[in-house]
């Protein structure tokens, strides 16, 4: 028994870097035979030897100091295994800070809304570099419920994303439905109904085939061979930082038809997922009194809401006129 307690001694000194005195000392008090509580006072003794000696063990550090009571104690704990930050600490402080924390589901980093804003504005300002002729402006005359028509103005992004603004303006000069046997009407945004309001993302609109949200088809002058009812993603140039932006509804890459999305609030949600091209320049009580005032079901309408008239504005002296409209 001796042996074991005397072996687990010297173990526990070694552990703690013990001088070669106080080893010395236990070898004593077992020689001589004295009793436990000799040893005992032996070892709190040596535990003075001891008092502000560093170990490192297990990628810590640790400084053991004796207390009143001659009892050891470790100080002054530092972890060598990473800092506070990369073990989560910390997100109390981002979270009050506004900036989300990785408990929190939806959008957690930080979005600077005004420098969007700027970047949208100066897309927009490439138009100033084409022709005043070049129709940069296009309209929808929505109705509600058969009521008169109010009209909702959108400036186009023209200049940067040619394409896709072109594929806008051909179906909003289209007459005619395409839901019909004679494939030589081609059909365009007029008479077609706005089909789902997403009150906390905006107006759905612009299916020309089957009206309900489940079809559409590009104008032909967009498609190719391959892709006759589509087109590719032209780019994610505009940010979606507010109401009253204009956006393709594209159900998945690169298959860009007729369907579109007007804003009514800041939808981070749908950068980089659907192209951008305009935006509500005029008119936009009109989208937010149908987005408050009119009763859905499951985000679908329960009155008619109809475009029964669209078109494209010119850039001469009498597009302020059809504005006004």
């Amino acid at each position: 028994m001796n042996h074991l307690l005397r072996a687990n001694t010297a173990r526990a000194l070694a552990r703690y870097n013990a001088p070669v005195s106080a080893t010395a000392a236990v070898d004593v008090c077992f020689t001589s035979r004295r009793s436990i509580g000799s040893l005992a006072t032996t070892i709190s003794s040596c535990a003075h030897h001891v008092s502000s000696a560093p170990t490192k063990y297990n990628n810590c550090t640790q400084t053991i100091t004796p207390n009143s009571n001659n009892t050891i104690i470790p100080t002054n704990r530092t972890m060598a295994t990473g800092t506070r930050g990369a073990r989560g600490h910390g997100w109390l402080k981002k979270y009050r800070a506004g900036l989300g924390g990785r408990h929190l589901q939806g959008r957690w980093h930080f979005r600077n809304v005004d420098e969007l804003n700027a970047v949208n504005d100066d897309v927009f300002a490439m138009n100033n570099s084409t022709s005043k002729e070049d129709d940069n402006l296009a309209y929808l005359d929505i109705s509600v419920g058969g009521e008169e028509a109010r009209r909702v103005v959108i400036e186009l992004a023209s200049a940067a994303l040619p394409k896709t603004t072109e594929n806008f303006k051909l179906l909003c000069k289209e007459k005619g439905t395409a839901n019909n046997e004679d494939e030589d009407i081609i059909g365009g945004y007029e008479s077609t109904m706005v089909y789902k309001i997403e009150k906390t993302v905006g107006l759905c609109m612009g299916d020309i085939v089957s009206n309900d949200g489940t079809g559409g088809r590009c104008h032909p002058n967009s498609g190719t061979y391959m892709q006759p009812y589509s087109f590719e993603d032209e780019g994610h140039l505009i940010s979606h930082t507010g109401p009253g932006i204009v956006s393709m509804m594209s159900p998945g890459v690169h298959r860009n038809d007729s369907r579109v999305l007007i804003t009514t609030t800041d939808a981070p949600q749908l950068d980089g997922r659907f192209v951008a091209f305009g935006r509500v320049v005029n008119g936009m009580d009109v989208i937010e009194d149908i987005n408050t005032g009119v009763f859905t079901k499951r985000g679908r309408p329960t009155v008619e809401i109809k475009i029964v008239g669209c078109g494209v504005l010119d850039g001469n002296e009498g597009g302020e006129e059809q504005i006004a409209a």
